[in-house]
């Protein structure tokens, strides 16, 4: 089967939405408080980027931010509730910015999600359930949801200290070649990440699953 790779202008709207995310927080205290999870060394040293190391972070090649793309929970939940404002009649406030980018990254990703939903897989690591979902919607719902969830934007890998660590320095390198090297290897985590989550429910029930006795045939049956 033949799968379509990213256009540059794919690639483009990752790098833009990926300058604004760490431009928001570098400025703003509303923005910071998505990097929850990230130890406070990196927490630091990621509002801290100087304009040229924000500018090469944001050349990697999937979306620094998450929608949460793999919390299956979370999103059945949002999808369950109508939304309770409406897009057009929404009072300014102080996460004005951050529903801006809300808006946009949901924005990409429904149109990926009609017209490629593999790119979109490959961008953001998501899975093919949840690109369905995302597609079956109307983008005005979508951006209807963004709306009322601040909490749905979250920085990826956000608990994987290895990782940004390895992105905050090797990662905005001077040398193209380093950071590219390093952009690569942190993709592949993107996509073969594994949900623990799944991954111990799936453990739990098959704790409390009772497994099937065997039993022996009388040898007088016929």
């Amino acid at each position: 089967m033949h799968y379509e790779g990213p256009q540059s202008t794919d690639l483009d709207n990752v790098k833009a939405l990926n300058e604004t995310f760490l431009a928001l927080l570098r400025r703003s205290p509303c923005a910071q408080a998505h990097l929850q999870g990230l130890p406070e060394d990196l927490a630091r040293r990621l509002i801290s980027l100087t304009s040229a190391q924000a500018a090469r972070l944001a050349e990697a090649p999937f979306l620094l931010l998450s929608f949460r793309e793999r919390d299956e929970r979370f999103w059945h939940a949002v999808f369950e509730l109508e939304p309770t404002q409406d897009l057009f009649s929404i009072p300014r406030a102080r996460q004005e910015d951050v529903s801006r980018l809300i808006a946009a990254g949901l924005g990409f990703i429904w149109q990926l999600a009609r017209q490629n939903p593999y790119v979109l897989r490959l961008l953001c690591g998501a899975t093919v359930h949840w690109c369905e979902q995302i597609g079956e919607h109307t983008l005005i719902r979508i951006l209807n949801f963004a709306t009322d969830n601040h909490n749905l934007l979250v920085l990826r890998l956000a608990s994987s200290s290895k990782i940004w660590r390895k992105l905050l320095y090797s990662g905005v390198h001077p040398l193209t070649e380093v950071r590219r090297a390093v952009h690569m290897s942190v993709l592949q985590t993107v996509l073969t990440e594994v949900d623990t989550s799944r991954r111990v429910d799936w453990a739990t029930a098959a704790c409390r699953t009772t497994a099937p006795k065997l039993k022996v045939a009388d040898e007088h049956d016929d």
